[in-house]
């Protein structure tokens, strides 16, 4: 076996380094664009709380932003946002606690288990291309702090009956 061509020492000479790095660029190839994606800050939300939905790794091109509840049509559109003008416009479906952004991300505020569902940012390209992504909301009705009472508070085994009763009885809650 041949001595190798570069001296011997600690760590990497510059021709494994680079052969390393070759390797890592033969099978670590990125997508060309980086994938375009809804975040809600807060998914999972009480009643009544605020919730903010963004989004990351917008295209730089924009034109418009337009928020939907459910299918991107046009009775479910909450509101749009016009970049070039910085006009805000309310949609059908708008109920004055949504706000949208100059970056586009939209605040709900004192959200209600109506408001759970699918959202869909839509936006428009300059060159009037569209562009969308759907994120989900679950708000959650707030319960009551449960109070636990029995008839009997000193019943003796096997001989006497207990009735525990938990109050308030709430709607749809198991």
């Amino acid at each position: 076996m041949e001595s190798p061509s570069a001296p011997a020492h600690r760590g990497l000479v510059p021709w494994q380094g680079l052969l390393l790095a070759a390797s890592f660029l033969t099978f670590w190839s990125l997508p060309s664009t980086a994938q375009f994606t809804m975040e809600s800050v807060l998914p999972n939300a009480a009643e009544g709380k605020e919730v903010l939905l963004r989004f990351h790794n917008l295209p730089g091109d924009l034109k418009r932003y337009a928020w939907y509840k459910g299918e991107v049509k046009e009775n479910n559109e909450i509101v749009s946002y016009v970049i070039e003008t910085q006009t805000t416009i309310h949609g059908p479906a708008y109920s004055g606690r949504e706000t949208i952004y100059p970056n586009g991300s939209l605040l709900l505020q004192k959200v209600t288990v109506k408001d759970t569902g699918e959202y869909n940012l839509q936006v428009i390209l300059k060159d009037y291309a569209t562009k969308q992504v759907t994120g989900q909301l679950h708000v959650y009705l707030v319960l009551p702090k449960p109070n636990i009472t029995s008839n009997n508070s000193n019943p003796k085994e096997h001989r006497d009956p207990v009735m525990i009763k938990c109050e308030p009885q709430t709607e749809n809650t198991t």
